[in-house]
C-alpha cells in the first residue's frame, strides 16, 4: 500500500510503502516504519524503525498516527487536520492543511502550526476552514478517547501485577472519574466502587473526613482531598483511593479559591499525595480534565514506579 502526503490541493509531496492492518466502510489502517532519517523535534524525536500505526479516514477531516518506538515503547500520537482521505485498492491520499495535534503519552497535548494554517486558510474556500476547524474539535476529542482507553489499560495491568483494588472518591466530579474507568471491559475485576461526597456531610460520615479539616482548609482544599482519598480506601476496604474534590463552575469561587480549582488526591500502601490543578474551561470540561488528571495521577503512581514521596501540610513535595 503506497501512502501519499499532499499538499492542500492534492500534489504529492513524499510517498512511502505501508502494510494494510484493516479496512472499514469509511477508512484504512495502515503499518509503517519511519523509513527516513532521524528527525528531532522539540516535543519528540523520530528514529529509523519507528512504527506508525496510521487510521486515515475518508469521511472525516483529519488522521490520526500512533507512533511506537522499535522495542514497542509508545511515543505518542500526532493527529493531522486534512482533506477526507482518498483510498483506493493500493494507495491513499491525504492532503496535508497544516494544522496538527501531538499528544503525549500521558494525555497532554499540544496544538501546533497555527502560525501556518492562518497563512494558508487564505487559499481555502470557507466550507474548507469551517470544516478543517470542526476537524481539529473532532481529532482532540478522538485523542482524548485514545489516551484514556491507553492509560485505562496500563492501570488495569498494574493493578493486577500488583493484586491490588481501587476505589473512588469524588466530590465535583460527581461519579465521571467511576465512569471513565468502567468503560473498559473488565474493570469489575479491580474496580471495587465509588463514593460521590457531593455534600460535606458526606464526606464526613461515609469518608471519615475531619470537621475540623472542613473547618479549617474547606472541602476544597489539598488536605480534604487527601482524607477522602484515605477514606475511601477504608471504607470500601481497597488497596488504593483517588479522589476530586473542586469548584467546577461557574459559580462558587473566590479571589482565593477560583473556580476550576480543583484537588486530586491520592493513597495508596505506598504513597499519599494531593494535587492542585486551575482548569480554565467551562463547567463540563472542568469536570473532565479533573477526571483525566485523576487518570494521569494513577498511571504516573501506579503503571510506573515512583519515587518517594512526602507530604509537606497535605501538599505533595517530592523526596
Amino acid at each position: 500500500m503506497l501512502v501519499h502526503k499532499c499538499s492542500p490541493h492534492g500534489e504529492h509531496k513524499y510517498s512511502y510503502v505501508g502494510q494494510l492492518s484493516s479496512r472499514t466502510a469509511h477508512g484504512a489502517v495502515v503499518r509503517a516504519p519511519w523509513a527516513f532519517p532521524e528527525m528531532v523535534l522539540p516535543y519528540v524525536t523520530f528514529n529509523p524503525g519507528d512504527i506508525f500505526t496510521e487510521t486515515f479516514y475518508e469521511d472525516r477531516w483529519y488522521n490520526v498516527f500512533e507512533i511506537n518506538s522499535n522495542v514497542h515503547a509508545l511515543k505518542g500520537w500526532y493527529g493531522n487536520v486534512t482533506h477526507p482521505a482518498r483510498i483506493s485498492a493500493d494507495s491513499i491520499e491525504w492532503d496535508d492543511l497544516a494544522l496538527d495535534v501531538w499528544m503525549t503519552p500521558d494525555g497532554i497535548q499540544h496544538v501546533l502550526d497555527e502560525d501556518e494554517f492562518e497563512t494558508m486558510k487564505r487559499a481555502l474556500s470557507s466550507i474548507e476552514m469551517n470544516s478543517a476547524l470542526g476537524g481539529l474539535a473532532q481529532l482532540k476529542d478522538e485523542l482524548g478517547e485514545r489516551w484514556r482507553a491507553y492509560a485505562n489499560a496500563q492501570i488495569a495491568s498494574a493493578l493486577t501485577a500488583r493484586q491490588w483494588t481501587l476505589g473512588t472518591a469524588e466530590s465535583c466530579t460527581g461519579g465521571l472519574i467511576g465512569d471513565v474507568i468502567t468503560n473498559r471491559a473488565g474493570s469489575s475485576a479491580y474496580f471495587q466502587g465509588g463514593i460521590i461526597s457531593y455534600s460535606n456531610d458526606v464526606k464526613e460520615r461515609l469518608l471519615g473526613v475531619r470537621r475540623d479539616t472542613l473547618i479549617q482548609h474547606g472541602a476544597v482544599s489539598a488536605q480534604c482531598a487527601l482524607e477522602m482519598a484515605r477514606g475511601v480506601r477504608q471504607t470500601l476496604g481497597v488497596d488504593v483511593g483517588i479522589s476530586a474534590t473542586g469548584i467546577a463552575g461557574p459559580d462558587g469561587g473566590s479571589a482565593a479559591k477560583p473556580v476550576g480549582l480543583v484537588y486530586i488526591g491520592l493513597s495508596t500502601p505506598d504513597l499519599e499525595l494531593a494535587n492542585e490543578h486551575v482548569w480554565p474551561g467551562d463547567r463540563k470540561q472542568n469536570k473532565g480534565d479533573s477526571a483525566d488528571q485523576a487518570l494521569r495521577l494513577l498511571l504516573e503512581h501506579i503503571a510506573t514506579p515512583s519515587q518517594p514521596v512526602v507530604l509537606v501540610d497535605g501538599l505533595r513535595q517530592n523526596a
